[in-house]
This record gives C-alpha cells, structure tokens and sequence, in this order.
C-alpha cells in the first residue's frame, strides 16, 4: 500500500503494553466526508432526530444540537460541524479511525438521500384588530412619522395594531384589494417578522391616488418607507405621488 495515501494514528497504553498503529487512508476519509449528518441519523439512528420547525431538526439527546441546511451546532457547547464524521468526533466521542470506518461500512448506494421536507404552508391569516390603535399611533410619531401619513394608512387598512401585543401591523394587498401580506414591528419590543403565509408579492406599499403616477421609491422596510413619504411632505413635496 502506498504509505503517502495513508493516515496514521498512534494508540499509547493499550492492554497488553506498547503501540498499535491504526491507519485509514485519504480515499476512507474522503468518502466517510461525504456522509451529512441528517442523511447518516436518517438511516443509523431516526430515534435520534426530532424535527424542531420547518427544516431544522435537533437531535433527541441534545436538543440544543440543531442541524439545518447541510450543516450542525451543537449550541450549548459551541462546537459544530458540516459532516456526520465531525458528529461522531466532537459529539459521541468516536475515535477519528474508527468513525472512518464506521461510516465507511456503510453502504451509500442503500440509502436515498432525501431533501429535509419542506413544513407545510400556513394559511394565511391576519392578526386580531385593536379597537383603538393606543400603541401604533404614539410609536410611530416617536419614530418621527408625519400623523397625517399614519392617519392616512390607519384609514386605508394598510396600516393597524393587534389586539393581543399591541404590535404593528402593516398590510399589503393585491390589485383587488384583498389582504395578502402582513409584517409586524413591536411598538414595545424588538419584533420584526412576517405573518404566516405572506405572499411577499403584494408587500406594504403607500398607494398614489394618481393611477399613471410614473415615480417609485422602493425603501427596506414599510417604516422607511413612511419615513420617506414623511421627508416629502416637509420638503414641501406630495408624498402621495411619490410612493
């Protein structure tokens, strides 16, 4: 055998005295690589993954190991990886040689590496309305909003809190005016996400009144987009033609 394809591992204190010389070559660990960490749980050890959302799973006895995306952490010890060589290693504490060989055992033509399965798509549904808008309206302007803009989406729908945590709520609708999309920011927190089931084609956007109005501004997000329509409206401009 060629000794530069091999790798060679020293054991010292074996029973028995001396030195056991174990080897595996560069093609063993070069296959062994090529086994991700859900494809080798999927078929070694399913008891072991629990799927924690969407396509993320975590592992039985460490639910803070997530894996996700072809890669693992294992966050709790702030240690990770991208093969199931790399699990056996740092998580269940296998010898490099013998995880090796461990995976090398196994035969790849026997196992259908499948795609994590995608979650199923919530339908869409809005958050409940506020009666009265007591947290959206005194952020907004504390966040330097014009009051006449904020009235303006308030009144339009397009634009209210929720009932339960006092969040905004900013709607986008299709052509036939129908609620489509909703993205929330905490007036008392950090939040910031997209309602379930958003179709992201029909973002927020400040309707001109004028159909054939021929300019767009494009902002990150529906609160620099109302930051925007605010700077028109000081400048002396109509923000309503403008977005």
């Amino acid at each position: 055998m060629d000794w530069q394809s091999e790798f060679s591992v020293s054991f010292r204190g074996v029973p028995g005295g001396g030195e056991t010389i174990a080897r595996v070559t560069k093609e063993q660990i070069k296959a062994a690589k090529e086994w991700d960490l859900l494809t080798y749980l999927q078929h070694c050890e399913p008891d072991e993954l629990v799927r924690s959302g969407g396509s993320e799973y975590c592992t039985r006895s460490h639910d803070s190991l997530k894996i996700s995306h072809g890669l693992w952490c294992w966050n709790s010890r702030g240690i990770g990886g991208r093969s199931a060589l790399d699990y056996l290693i740092k998580v269940r504490g296998v010898p490099f040689t013998e995880a090796v060989e461990r995976l090398c055992a196994l035969n790849p033509l026997s196992v259908e590496r499948l795609a994590p399965p995608s979650a199923p798509k919530k339908p869409f549904r809005l958050p409940e309305v506020s009666v009265c808008p007591s947290n959206v309206v005194p952020y907004l302007q504390g966040r330097g909003i014009d009051a006449e803009i904020v009235g303006a989406c308030l009144n339009a729908g397009i634009l209210y809190e929720s009932r339960k945590y006092g969040n905004c709520v900013f709607v986008g609708k299709d052509p036939q005016g129908e609620a489509r999309f909703a993205c929330l920011r905490g007036t008392r927190d950090n939040v910031k996400r997209d309602v379930a089931g958003s179709d992201k084609r029909f973002s927020f956007f400040l309707p001109s009144p004028d159909a054939s109005c021929p300019r767009l501004a494009v902002a990150e997000s529906p609160i620099d987009a109302l930051s925007l329509a605010t700077l028109v409206k000081r400048s002396g401009g109509d923000w309503r033609n403008v977005i």
